[in-house]
């Protein structure tokens, strides 16, 4: 099957709206072309983003769109799109590129309201831990659908929270834009905007369609941990049911705590379709540098089970992946946003960080939340 990269068959495939056999010629092409492969990357990245924006549902053409568009001739040209994105300067918005996207390439427009909390300053914001109306905000950017920390000798397996959402960037530039202050703490959750991080290259392993990555590295907010990163994605974006849960070394760990979690210790594994890449840091304090670090365990269904070895040397700083940093910084930002200092210097860090893995990362979503970062920092000069 001949697939060129403005073909409105990729949109269809990263909506799942192909008949199986049908995606499995289109699957079967998008492996064998490298720029079909990018554009297919882009269109799911933009695809998740507008999920997120609309509370998590699940996008769609829909029968009669689909008609429509193809009586009208309508081939969507995301590659231009793209294009033309980036040649824009950073002060504006991505949620309008978006909505042009979701006219081209995906057949409606979203139109997105969200809340900014109260009018907190560009450094200070809403009291963590005190109540605004029916809500309670969250101290630290963490969330308490999320565990904390617990120790691996006492807990054994924990499950992965695969439920965890993606942060909406577009809230700090709005907020910004619209009263020169940002959104109030409880809306940088940290394990949200870990979520924006791009993509990874060779996986550690594949099984049953699920592609998992593990990597361990230092930790920019807490010099006395490092981190680990285990990021697991469907390798052709079809929707899989998993389960997942993390097992570490006693021997190895003394402690471990999820970036951004601050519920019950010790969750329960919790079963979940993952469609678009999920990625978690888990802050370890280590009681040796070397030795077996642990397993990650992923049940499919009845038989049907894989135990996936972790990486277990703790790479540099200058060692680790654009993917593992990416996540790393957007994760220290969102704590940040969360604290209540929210002070210049740390800023100053995450803006440095920010523009150096610009020039490295190539995804949209990725591209856009570390331009935030950026932006604050500006917009902390300016003040």
């Amino acid at each position: 099957m001949k697939v060129t990269s403005d073909d409105p068959v990729l949109t269809a495939y990263v909506l799942d709206e192909l008949a199986e056999k049908e995606r499995a010629l289109v699957a079967r092409a998008i492996s064998a072309n490298k720029e079909l492969l990018r554009e297919e990357a882009a269109l799911s990245s933009l695809s998740g983003l507008l999920t997120a924006t609309l509370g998590g549902k699940v996008l769609s053409l829909g029968e009669d769109r689909i008609a429509e568009i193809h009586r009208a001739g309508q081939r969507p040209d995301s590659g231009i799109l793209v294009l033309e994105h980036r040649k824009r300067s950073r002060r504006q918005s991505f949620l309008a590129v978006a909505g042009v996207a979701a006219v081209v390439a995906l057949g409606f427009l979203v139109l997105s309201r969200f809340e900014v909390g109260g009018k907190p300053s560009l450094a200070g914001g809403e009291v963590a831990g005190a109540s605004r109306g029916d809500e309670v905000v969250v101290a630290a950017g963490d969330s308490p659908d999320l565990p904390g920390r617990y120790s691996p000798e006492v807990a054994g397996a924990v499950g992965i929270p695969l439920q965890t959402g993606r942060a909406d960037p577009s809230m700090v530039e709005k907020a910004l834009e619209t009263s020169g202050r940002l959104p109030a703490r409880d809306r940088f959750l940290v394990a949200d905007w870990i979520q924006l991080g791009g993509p990874v290259a060779e996986p550690l392993a594949t099984f049953n369609g699920l592609s998992v990555w593990s990597e361990l590295g230092p930790c920019s907010w807490n010099p006395s941990a490092v981190l680990l990163m285990i990021r697991l994605e469907s390798r052709d974006g079809r929707p899989l049911e998993v389960t997942a849960s993390l097992e570490l070394n006693p021997e190895r760990v003394k402690e471990v705590r999820l970036a951004g979690g601050g519920g019950k210790k010790g969750a329960p594994p919790v079963t979940a379709v993952i469609r678009e890449a999920k990625t978690f840091l888990y802050e370890l304090d280590l009681a040796q540098d070397e030795g077996q670090l642990g397993t990650l365990n992923l049940l499919f269904g009845p038989g049907l089970s894989k135990v996936v070895p972790l990486a277990g040397e703790t790479r540099t700083r200058d060692e680790v992946s654009t993917a593992f940093a990416t996540a790393g910084i957007l994760g220290d930002f969102a704590r940040w946003g969360a604290s209540e200092e929210r002070d210049r210097e740390t800023l100053v860090r995450l803006a440095r960080g920010a523009k150096t893995l610009l020039a490295e990362v190539s995804d949209e979503t990725a591209r856009y939340a570390l331009d935030m970062i950026l932006l604050c920092e500006e917009s902390l000069e300016r003040r």
